[in-house]
């Protein structure tokens, strides 16, 4: 029975699938490396429920850029603890990947990490590639696993070509292959609208929070009754 740390705001998505399985799950504080850390060496310590046995496996879930608070996780210290304790990590760049990084890589590229110390991405065509679908990158063992026991790969509709060619368009530009910089000027201008409409609302007597760099800026009003209000001053 493997076991799963799972940050406490990891995205409904990640516990909902997380819950399908046998794994048991454990959480630890946002974005928190020292209490992470802690889960992770108590897990070790007290191995499985009454058994005690020692864990098949324990697996870390992330996200890149949480959804909500627009944080960016701090990917070199959780490969840190994976190292260490000789763990797995799970990192869900939904928001991150085509986002983050001088190359839009994500997560990884934007603190210059190692990819072969993220067992397990996964992201999503629907943001910056505008498509629909996603993706699972991993080594060639979890791959086969997937396709053979993921019910997705058995139950769901394949991509319609037009998704696959938009999808590989996008790559291309991100990436530069188009032969031109238009992927990578998108992407820095990204950051610089992201940093500055980030410093106006500061300027403003606003509380955002949530990371510089990331496009994700949660603004707080606290009063429910304010949204409204604060809507329609959106739109003017």
């Amino acid at each position: 029975i493997p076991g799963m740390v799972s940050d406490s705001l990891n995205h409904s998505s990640l516990i909902v699938g997380a819950r399908g399985g046998q794994a048991r799950i454990r959480v630890f504080k946002h974005n928190d490396v020292e209490d992470l850390e802690r889960v992770v060496r108590e897990s070790i310590r007290d191995g499985q429920p009454r058994t005690h046995r020692p864990w098949d496996r324990i697996i870390i879930i992330v996200e890149g850029i949480y959804s909500m608070e627009g944080e960016i996780c701090n990917l070199p210290e959780i490969i840190r603890i994976k190292k260490q304790y000789k763990c797995y990590l799970y990192v869900d760049e939904a928001h991150s990947i085509g986002a983050l990084g001088e190359n839009g890589g994500g997560v990884v590229e934007y603190f210059g990490a190692n990819h072969d110390d993220v067992d397990i991405l996964m992201g999503t065509f629907t943001k910056s590639f505008g498509a629909v679908g996603g993706y699972i990158a991993a080594n060639q063992s979890t791959i086969d696993y997937l396709r053979k026991w993921s019910w997705g790969t058995t139950y769901a509709c394949n991509m319609s070509p037009a998704c696959v060619k938009m999808i590989l368009s996008a790559f291309e530009c991100i990436q530069g292959l188009d032969n031109t910089n238009e992927g990578r000027d998108k992407i820095n201008r990204l950051r610089m609208n992201s940093n500055y409409f980030r410093d106006r609302l500061t300027e403003m007597g606003f509380m955002t929070i949530g990371s510089r760099d990331s496009p994700i800026i949660p603004v707080l009003t606290f009063i429910p009754t304010m949204m409204p209000a604060v809507s329609r001053e959106c739109l003017k």
